[in-house]
Parts: C-alpha cells; structure tokens; sequence
C-alpha cells in the first residue's frame, strides 16, 4: 500500500493569511517550494520561471537549504494558493495542472499559470475558478 508524504507546513496553512505573512517575512525555506513543486508536478525549470527565480540562484539555494526572498516567497505562496484553489474544483493535480497550462479565453488567450505572474492576475484566474466552480465557464 503506497502512503502519502505530509504536506509541508507551508501547504498546510496556504489558506491562513497571518501564518502565510509571517512565513513570508521570515524567508519561506525552499525546501518547502520543493515539496510543492514536487506534489504538483511542476518541473524545476516550470518553478524557476513562475517564482521569478534564476535556475542557478535556486540551485543555491536548494543545495544551501536557504530561505526565498519576500518577494519570491509571495510568489511562490501566490502559485500555491492558486493551485490547492484550483484543485479543489478540479479534482487532481493532475487536472488542475491541465487547466493550468490551457490557454483561455477569458485570458486573452493566456494559461491561467501565464496570466496569474502578478497579484491581479492571480485574483482574475481566481475570479475564473470560482465561476466554473458556480457552472458559469468564460
């Protein structure tokens, strides 16, 4: 029987803003974007690029067992937050990675992992999830 690794603390408190704030200003350990990349299915190049983060800056770090940056560490919350969002609705990490990377055209023709690089971008594929949550697809 195959049993399932925790979740990391970060993932585990992605929806408690004061938690995720706290995480954030202290240096989020990037051993726990690791986790997530993992669990999501994202390769190493695909969370180098989402995050903002030069592939060898993030080598690095990884080998160092450093901590991201506050702005790194937003993002990588943000990425987070909007996948487990996602996730709820569709199902699988392996749908949600589907959405994720079909492009939309209520986004202009972006995927949703395109359009979500900044704060407004995320909220409006958030805005989207929620619609085809309700069964209004855009």
């Amino acid at each position: 029987m195959k049993t399932r690794k925790a979740k990391s603390r970060t993932y585990e408190q992605i929806q408690d803003n004061n938690a995720m704030a706290r995480r954030v200003e202290e240096g989020l350990p990037v051993a726990e974007l690791v986790e997530f990349g993992k669990e999501a299915g994202f390769s190493t190049e695909e969370l180098t690029r989402l995050i903002q983060i030069p592939p060898r800056t993030y080598a690095r770090r990884v080998a160092s067992k450093g901590r991201l940056k506050t702005s790194e560490g937003e993002r990588a919350v943000r990425l987070m937050r909007l996948f487990e969002r996602a996730k709820q609705v569709f199902g699988t990490d392996e749908n949600t990675r589907g959405w994720f990377n079909s492009r939309i055209l209520a986004l202009g023709r972006k995927t949703p992992l395109e359009y979500a690089q900044t704060e407004p971008g995320a909220r409006e594929v958030e805005a989207i999830i929620g619609r085809i949550e309700d069964g209004i697809f855009s």
